[in-house]
């Protein structure tokens, strides 16, 4: 049974002991995690995040599929959607302990899942279902596919934390600039170079995320499952975002 962490205590769940003990001071707890347990994590997070992608993907289809005009009937914009949840990652980036106190880091990963959902039906409409069903799944098996790289290809061809940090500082930076030009120059090239760069941002980030869910990077986050999940579904909804981008792009030429 897991013990949750005392007060003024930290505790790190990692797969191998380290080189290195640790100076008594610092006052931190290491639990070795055991491969019975570290499964287990595994199935419970992918479980989680397939629900959720479930939810969305559903949701979606039988939107387009009944042609249902989401946007006019409820009159908001998809990026009124969009706007709330930022703050909200924050939320969980700047306070983590919000993370693991129940019912709060359920009601808010609910929040942000609907969210995303509602900003997504705004404009299912416009397409066919089988269209969205074949978009659907082509998303959901690069996202396996590249979170099953993070799992199991060699670590040397992996990206590790300081080249993961660069790389996505890089790519932040390039679409920042690209969604400037975009504001005053509408072209479909820079939608679909927009629409690249995101794709490769999320690429990066998820195949360093799967290495921190399989604990290749030796700390094992036990009691952060539910944050893990979010992740898996955020990078399903910006490869869906990228893939829209490129849609666009051919659709315009």
């Amino acid at each position: 049974q897991q013990q949750q962490p005392r007060p003024g205590q930290r505790v790190l769940f990692m797969t191998r002991r380290p080189d290195q003990r640790l100076p008594e001071e610092e006052q931190i707890t290491i639990v070795v995690v055991d491969e019975d347990t570290l499964r287990l994590f595994i199935r419970k997070v992918y479980l989680v995040a397939m629900i959720f992608i479930l939810a969305t993907s559903v949701t979606w289809l039988a939107i387009s599929g009944a042609e249902f005009p989401f946007y006019p009937t409820i009159p908001v914009r998809y990026f009124f959607w969009l706007v709330p949840i930022l703050p909200l990652l924050i939320l969980f980036s700047c306070f983590p302990q919000i993370r693991y106190i129940f019912p709060w880091n359920w009601l808010i990963t609910v929040l942000i899942v609907i969210l995303f959902t509602f900003a997504g039906a705004c404009i299912m409409d416009q397409f066919h279902v089988l269209n969205v069903f074949i978009g659907l799944g082509c998303i959901i098996m690069v996202l396996a596919i590249f979170y099953a790289c993070g799992a199991f290809c060699p670590v040397a061809a992996l990206p590790g934390l300081i080249a993961m940090s660069c790389m996505t500082c890089l790519l932040f930076i390039a679409l920042i600039v690209l969604m400037i030009v975009l504001i005053f120059i509408r072209h479909p090239a820079l939608g679909l170079s927009l629409g690249i760069l995101f794709m490769v941002l999320t690429v990066t980030m998820i195949l360093f995320h799967s290495q921190y869910i399989h604990g290749r990077l030796q700390i094992v986050p036990l009691f952060d499952g539910l944050y893990c999940s979010l992740l898996i579904y955020i990078h399903f909804t910006a490869l869906c975002i990228a893939a829209k981008f490129i849609v666009d792009y051919m659709e315009n030429t």
